[in-house]
């Protein structure tokens, strides 16, 4: 990063973010690229460069786009939202397209998201192939979002290529299991990645020397791809060994990638005593959800004993919140 090359980005003259950009439309098999400072800013920058204000778009209801995203692509795309449900078995995902029932303006987008973040599954690329198909019938470009693209390629066994193939746009995170230290592509078609760079500049997205950030983002394309199945092996690891602790369990049918969720079984134990034991220790875990459910995810920064030692500490947490 100290040593990166770099320019102004406005007039598109830093080598470096250049660099990055024809990097990243190269892996995908893409026209073009643009370097955006969040996954976030690049689903909306897609958003609002496929459809105009007033506009639906077709998603899944546990898709970030609308769970995570949905107040921004209000308030600032302009868009209204037509959700289908889905239906996980195992580690798959299928959107239940067959059964949707459109209340009000036909869509005018579908977005898709793999791997998916709730509950952590993939969807097969017969599906997203079926469901690339179904929506070019419709007229209907797919936006895919692709906060962890390269973990679902991994799971799915696929060329980067052939998954970004089954939509118009991919949005590729590079701070998650890629762990640069932020930003993510928004890769397309040349003209689609035009009209995204002026709405990148009405987002305030534009960089100025971006290069010193797009210099760790190239670094993490280099280094971290390779190694994000090991991601994936201590996310199995991890949920062999919560499963197996009294009063805990996780479907390990569907830890196909880097995320699990782990639910607590024993009604006696108490969330936060156990939570407060874990971070006491040094292990922070997502806050739980419905169904006394929490997520884990695997990253750079665990390695194989981190994993035994978490499902030691987890196991002595439940006897512990069990007798206190």
């Amino acid at each position: 990063m100290a040593e990166a090359q770099v320019g102004n980005d406005d007039f598109r003259d830093d080598p470096t973010i250049n660099q990055l950009e024809e990097r990243g439309a190269h892996l995908l098999g893409k026209e073009a690229a643009l370097f955006v400072h969040s996954g976030t800013m690049a689903n909306l920058t897609a958003v609002m460069s496929h459809v105009e204000a007033g506009a639906t778009i077709l998603v899944g209801e546990r898709f970030h786009i609308f769970d995570y995203e949905g107040a921004a692509m209000r308030r600032v795309a302009g868009v209204e939202f037509a959700l289908v449900a889905d239906q996980t078995c195992g580690g798959s995902t299928r959107l239940l397209v067959e059964e949707l029932e459109i209340k009000g303006p036909e869509p005018a987008l579908l977005c898709l998201e793999n791997s998916v973040n709730t509950p952590g599954t993939l969807i097969e690329m017969d599906h997203m192939n079926e469901l690339a198909g179904w929506a070019a019938e419709r007229g209907m470009p797919v936006h895919l979002d692709g906060a962890r693209f390269f973990n679902a390629c991994i799971g799915l066994g696929v060329d980067p290529r052939e998954l970004a193939s089954c939509a118009d746009s991919v949005s590729l995170g590079l701070s998650k299991a890629l762990a640069a230290p932020c930003g993510s592509l928004l890769v397309g078609s040349g003209e689609f990645i035009e009209q995204a760079r002026h709405n990148r500049w009405m987002l305030g997205g534009n960089w100025k020397q971006g290069g010193v950030v797009a210099a760790a983002c190239l670094a993490a394309l280099d280094t971290m791809n390779e190694r994000m199945v090991q991601d994936h092996e201590n996310a199995s690891r991890l949920a062999r060994g919560l499963d197996a602790v009294e009063g805990l369990a996780v479907d390990l049918s569907r830890v196909v990638t880097n995320i699990l969720y782990m639910q607590v079984t024993e009604d006696r134990l108490d969330l936060e005593a156990w939570s407060n034991f874990m971070a006491r220790h040094g292990v922070l875990t997502g806050r739980f959800e419905s169904e006394r459910f929490c997520r884990w995810v695997t990253h750079p920064d665990i390695a194989a004993e981190d994993i035994d030692r978490a499902v030691e500490l987890a196991a002595e947490a439940v006897h512990w919140a069990l007798a206190s």
